[in-house]
């Protein structure tokens, strides 16, 4: 919040023309256009901004030597994508394994593009951010997912890997 206040001389009374704005440190919450979607019972919130398609999944082939957290890759427009387990990155619980007709968003961040598996597609709101979670109607707060890090978590998970079975 900022706020305005005239400055005067302290040798007269007639104002200083400057005026000066101070910044308060009171926390804003910033407004945030989100997907809302659920898996596995817990609900999460991500930008619009870095969804690309909310699709159906097809045949989700499944990587044999992969960590859980890559649920498998599909086939989307002539394109390889990975299928991701948002439970795996996030909480370390694995969640059921993605296959054809699960639903799924289509995130593009840092130049990656990949599928998270979800179980539900709730609706689309512009809801209040503060501290990385944003607060749903019922005043009930959302984790609000960052595609960047779930990506760089899911490679780095998918490099250990490769390394231990090398």
């Amino acid at each position: 919040m900022l706020q305005y206040r005239r400055l005067h001389c302290a040798a007269s009374a007639i104002p200083l023309a400057v005026t000066v704005r101070t910044v308060c440190s009171v926390p804003v919450a910033e407004l945030r256009n989100v997907i809302i979607f659920t898996i596995g019972g817990d609900r999460y919130a991500i930008e619009l901004r870095w969804i690309r398609e909310v699709v159906t999944l097809g045949f989700v082939t499944n990587v044999p030597t992969a960590p859980p957290a890559l649920g498998g890759v599909c086939n989307l427009h002539g394109a390889i994508l990975p299928v991701l387990d948002v439970g795996v990155l996030v909480d370390n619980v694995a969640g059921l394994p993605a296959r054809q007709g699960d639903g799924a968003l289509v995130v593009e961040a840092e130049g990656q593009m990949c599928a998270l598996r979800v179980d539900q597609v709730d609706h689309v709101a512009s809801l209040h951010e503060t501290g990385g979670e944003v607060i749903d109607a019922t005043g009930r707060p959302l984790m609000l997912l960052d595609p960047g890090r779930l990506i760089r978590r899911a490679l780095e998970l998918v490099t250990a890997e490769a390394e231990r079975v090398a």
